[in-house]
């Protein structure tokens, strides 16, 4: 009960994730789930926490996106995946499946020599980011791959030290949020000045409910054993790089 004699607000619960019903929709070609947007809604009788995702799906030789809308999803979903703004939560490709957050395209596109190669960051026409950073390597899709649209859209550099550091951590099962080297902050999800610049509504809405969010974390250490395996990966991924 709170202090007032009102009874506490439960969040909205849902019988299977949308993004379970999604991967379960596209049941042979390869896609990945990029979550889009989050919000709280706080309704007469239960909070409701909700994701708008888009699907990346490969159909025969093009990339097709869909947006999905807004959808309901359990709590500990929504806490599971708070800092994974703008990334992938899950995917298939080449028949493997991938439940850990990643940057898009990281485990599928990005070092896939069929679609593009690693070149020096000054010949790389598409990079928007290289001051300083010239004895670096950039990835540059091929015109005719089906993701070149995908990475042009994104004007974003990706640099082979990057995606090696992330290979590492798929590798023992962990999220990635790499770093900006200038400033030390997180590159990917969330917490990054990326995200912070290209999705400002996102923001504003959350600081304009910052008590919904600031209460998703007070009971995350004593439900901690409810989560499924992605949790704990969270938990170890905490720090800048991780």
């Amino acid at each position: 009960m709170l202090a007032c004699g009102k009874t506490e607000k439960q969040s909205k619960q849902v019988a299977r994730e949308p993004s379970e019903i999604i991967r379960k929709s596209i049941p042979t070609n390869d896609f990945s789930l990029v979550l889009d947007d989050m919000t709280i809604k706080e309704e007469a009788n239960q909070i409701d926490h909700r994701h708008k995702y888009k699907v990346l799906e490969l159909i025969g030789d093009s990339l097709h996106t869909t947006s999905k809308g807004w959808q309901s999803v359990n709590k500990t979903f929504f806490v599971k995946h708070q800092n994974d703004l703008g990334m992938e939560i899950m995917s298939r490709h080449n028949g493997k499946s991938s439940f850990t957050a990643q940057p898009v395209g990281f485990g599928w596109a990005i070092g896939n020599e069929k679609h593009g190669e690693w070149v020096d960051a000054s010949k790389d026409s598409t990079a928007t980011n290289t001051a300083g950073t010239t004895h670096h390597r950039t990835w540059r899709t091929h015109s005719t791959s089906p993701f070149f649209w995908l990475w042009l859209g994104s004007r974003r550099s990706i640099f082979r030290n990057d995606y090696n550091s992330y290979r590492s951590y798929n590798g023992a099962g962990q999220s990635y949020y790499g770093k900006n080297s200038s400033n030390n902050t997180y590159a990917y999800g969330t917490r990054s000045d990326y995200q912070k610049k290209t999705r400002p509504s996102f923001f504003s809405r959350r600081q304009n409910n910052s008590s919904s969010w600031n209460s998703l974390n007070k009971k995350s250490s004593r439900n901690s054993s409810r989560y499924n395996n992605g949790s704990s990966t969270r938990s170890r991924s905490g720090g800048i790089g991780k």
